[in-house]
């Protein structure tokens, strides 16, 4: 789905002011937090000092008059804990230091034991003290840690000065508990601030970007209305020319006009000649057998006669693994689809026929259930040739859409290349005048940018129609497979991708321009790598069959959605996020000027396999026969 370019211009502001204001919503945060945890921090350093100055200058004090005098270090130990226990003085501080705190809730003075010898909360005094995070080794942390810390959960953090004896050994611990609830709300008040600040910049920048898009681009809204209407086929009443707009946009909308009317013809003959095709696809015949409960056949189409080479009356009242055995290819996916009791549906595989060569065939298999039960009453196989009609619906289409871009990009892209010269030259002198003013310069970027990206548009549909000299030659499509596989290898192991390469015989030849086949290699093996983000196996298989040489490229990726399935091989249709959308168009191009076909299988979660078939030469250069 394609976006607008004010659609564009909008979201380009919107982001830019949403980066912006977001980058320094976290700056200031980040500031703030770490400002606010650093200063808690030193206040509970602060607070600890205080404390351990005030209880060494009461023990020294008190010492000094105690009498008999401690003798050794236990007497020392014994007279420090008594001391500070019987401090009143050293509590009151205790209590006052707390009250006086933002974020310290308890300051204690413990034992060796733990034992709580002193406390801002008297009734803590005698109890053990708890074992609390580190708040040094917490205070390391990120500033983005420590807020997420203190906003989710309800953790106290401690920190513990020891305090030694006259041997350095500590005898005392000083514990000062910090609060996260209480950082919390320091903190919160100011995040909220900001957030706030943040919500009412991305409310102005939507705004601004609604009006500045309406602005820069008013004169190009007449244009997007002609080319919506050209991409959804509707040729009606041509689209009034831009009242005030430049003479290079009303030129630009001019041709547009010319364009939808040249593609209007070319739809038309599309159209028609669908329908010739539509008529004769409706004579083409499918293979249907019905099989009861037991698994035995009791109805088959005439076309199954041709097509499987026995008469319908000797095949009706046989069982399924009879007429296909479930060692074979069609039997085993038969066999597969009922027991997992899920339907097939145009699964391509390889049909072996007795005394007849093999065919390929697109297989569907149907259960048939009885309600209200949902019991198996029978089994409906239905066969037809590999050139089914989705597949030939989809080659014409996709014939029919390069042959209406061929006859629309004759002359016009030509026309239109003018115009855009001149929309840049006088682009340039608008920003030269404008050239100090800031405010339309990220404008006046984005419509160079997007006259630059229709100049190319342009190039490619001359480039892609343009007709490509073929330098056919004898080829050993096993050898250019092999020389793909070593360029594509190393990007491969980045990835994690391991391709491997089969080939039965180990020479398969073909004429061909090597130049051309070895880019169609290229981008469908590069196609598969891409696929593969997690890494897997690329398998790229060459051999031949028949008349042909097929090169099989299968992926172990997420598949391609049914949905997408009939586009992928659509000019400028690209599931990438930078993809040009013209790697298959291309490959599907070069296919068909070598006679050849190129079709694909996918499972969703399963991969998907390429194939690419090309009439095949012998060793001696004669033309191979072709088999059934």
């Amino acid at each position: 789905m394609s976006i607008s370019v004010k659609a564009r211009l909008r979201i380009v502001v919107v982001a830019l002011m949403v980066a912006v204001v977001s980058a320094l919503s976290a700056l200031n945060i980040h500031s703030l937090v770490q400002a606010t945890f650093d200063d808690a921090l030193q206040r509970a350093q602060m607070n600890a000092q205080q404390v351990k100055s005030f209880v060494i200058q009461r023990v020294r004090e008190q010492t000094a008059e105690w009498t008999p005098r401690p003798g050794n270090l236990e007497e020392v130990k014994k007279v420090w804990i008594e001391i500070v226990s019987q401090d009143r003085e050293l509590g009151l501080l205790l209590q006052d230091t707390v009250a006086s705190s933002r974020t310290i809730v308890e300051i204690s003075v413990a034992g060796e034991g733990g034992g709580i010898l002193a406390s801002s909360n008297p009734t803590r005094v005698g109890e053990n003290s708890y074992k609390l995070p580190d708040l040094d080794a917490w205070a390391k942390k990120s500033a983005w840690r420590k807020l997420q810390n203190v906003l989710f959960q309800r953790q106290d953090f401690e920190l513990a000065i020891p305090l030694g004896g006259p041997d350095q050994k500590p005898v005392l611990a000083i514990k000062v508990v910090v609060s996260s609830v209480l950082l919390r709300a320091m903190v919160w008040p100011q995040v909220r601030n900001i957030g706030l600040i943040l919500l009412g910049s991305l409310l102005a920048s939507a705004l601004l970007a609604v009006v500045v898009s309406n602005l820069a681009l008013r004169p190009l809204d007449s244009i997007s209305r002609a080319i919506d209407r050209i991409s959804r086929g509707e040729f009606g009443k041509p689209v009034a020319l831009a009242e005030g707009g430049a003479k290079e946009f009303s030129a630009v909308q001019s041709k547009l006009n010319l364009l939808g009317q040249q593609f209007r013809g070319a739809r038309e003959d599309a159209t028609q000649l669908r329908s010739n095709i539509e008529r004769l696809l409706e004579k083409l015949e499918e293979v249907v057998l019905l099989f009861d409960r037991d698994d035995r056949l009791v109805m088959a189409g005439r076309a199954a006669e041709r097509l499987l080479g026995r008469g319908r009356w000797e095949m009706v009242g046989r069982s399924l693994a009879e007429l296909f055995p479930p060692s074979t290819a069609l039997g085993g996916a038969v066999e597969s689809a009922l027991q997992l009791r899920q339907p097939l549906r145009d699964h391509p595989l390889t049909l072996e026929r007795d005394g007849l060569p093999a065919a390929r065939v697109l297989v569907s298999v149907e259960t048939l259930e009885g309600f209200p039960k949902k019991e198996r009453m029978g089994t409906l196989v239905t066969l037809r040739d590999a050139e089914t009609r989705r597949e030939i619906q989809s080659h014409l289409d996709l014939s029919a859409r390069l042959a209406a871009i061929s006859r629309l990009t004759e002359g016009v892209a030509h026309e239109i290349k003018n115009p855009l010269n001149a929309i840049a030259v006088h682009l340039e002198v608008l920003r030269s005048k404008l050239a100090d003013s800031s405010e339309v310069d990220p404008q006046i970027q984005t419509i160079a940018r997007e006259i630059i990206r229709l100049d190319r548009v342009v190039k490619t549909f001359l480039d892609f129609t343009r007709p490509l000299d073929l330098k056919m030659r004898e080829l050993d499509l096993v050898a250019l497979a092999r020389e793909v596989a070593g360029l594509v290898g190393p990007s491969a192991e980045r990835q994690h991708v391991q391709i491997e390469l089969e080939a039965e015989p180990a020479e398969v030849f073909l004429h061909g321009d090597r130049d051309l086949l070895q880019q169609v290699i290229l981008n469908v093996v590069v196609n598969g790598v891409e696929a593969m983000r997690d890494g897997g196996r690329l398998r790229i298989q060459v051999r031949q069959q028949g008349g042909e040489c097929v090169l099989a490229v299968s992926d172990e990726g997420a598949g391609i959605p049914p949905e997408i399935r009939d586009k992928i091989f659509n000019l400028y249709f690209s599931t990438k996020g930078k993809g040009s959308g013209i790697g298959l168009a291309m490959t599907f191009r070069v296919v068909q000027l070598h006679n050849g076909t190129i079709d694909f299988t996918s499972a969703p979660g399963a991969g998907t396999t390429f194939r690419l078939r090309f009439p095949s030469i012998d060793t001696r250069g004669l033309p191979g026969s072709p088999q059934g």
